[in-house]
Order: structure tokens, then C-alpha cells, then sequence
């Protein structure tokens, strides 16, 4: 359910001229990863800058991605992708298990 309702918002964002999206950095990485044609591994290594209006324009096969920064200062957030992770993990991994230990305790 809660994945048509996603696909049916982003058809209607996709329909429309201009639209303005004010969003956690976590959402923002979802949509540009949807318009810029990013797969899962790439998403959440998308750089979204706290305090900057991303404009999208549709261009053939794809966006072309302009970014305005507002003069507020904020620290960088962004965390680039480690070189030592594999990109299949376990679930053990993900769900923050080690050795039947939380890793947040």
C-alpha cells in the first residue's frame, strides 16, 4: 500500500510545472535518487546540503541538478561512501546485530 501511494505522489510531481518540496535530508536523497535515476547503493551517499534549495529541470534523459545555498551556516553532513563495506550485507548487519549483541546498547 504505503509503495502505491509513494509511486502515485511521484507520478503527480512529475506531472506538474513547478513544485516546491521541504523535506528531511533523507527524503530529499529518496526523490533525487528517483529523478536522477540513482539505484539503492548510491542513495543515501546522495549529497542533499543542509539550507540549500535543489532545483531539478527536466532535460532529455534526465535532470539537470542546480544548487542554491542560502547564507545560513550549518555543518557539512554529508558522509561519503566507505571503501571497505561490501555492498551485500547481511541482516545481521543491518539491523545492528553482532554476535546476537545490539551494537546500540
Amino acid at each position: 500500500m504505503n509503495e502505491l501511494l509513494l509511486l502515485l505522489l511521484l507520478q503527480e510531481l512529475e506531472r506538474q510545472q513547478n513544485v516546491l518540496v521541504v523535506c528531511h535530508q533523507g527524503v530529499m536523497r529518496c526523490l533525487l535518487a528517483y529523478f536522477l535515476d540513482k539505484n539503492s547503493n548510491e542513495l543515501p551517499y546522495l549529497r542533499c546540503p543542509l539550507h540549500t534549495i535543489i532545483k531539478l529541470t527536466p532535460v532529455a534523459y534526465g535532470c539537470r541538478v542546480e544548487t542554491i545555498p542560502l547564507k545560513i551556516q550549518a555543518v557539512d553532513t554529508h558522509r561519503e561512501k566507505p571503501k571497505n563495506i561490501p555492498t551485500v550485507r547481511r541482516e545481521k548487519h543491518a539491523s545492528g546485530q553482532k554476535n546476537g549483541t545490539s551494537y546500540y546498547k
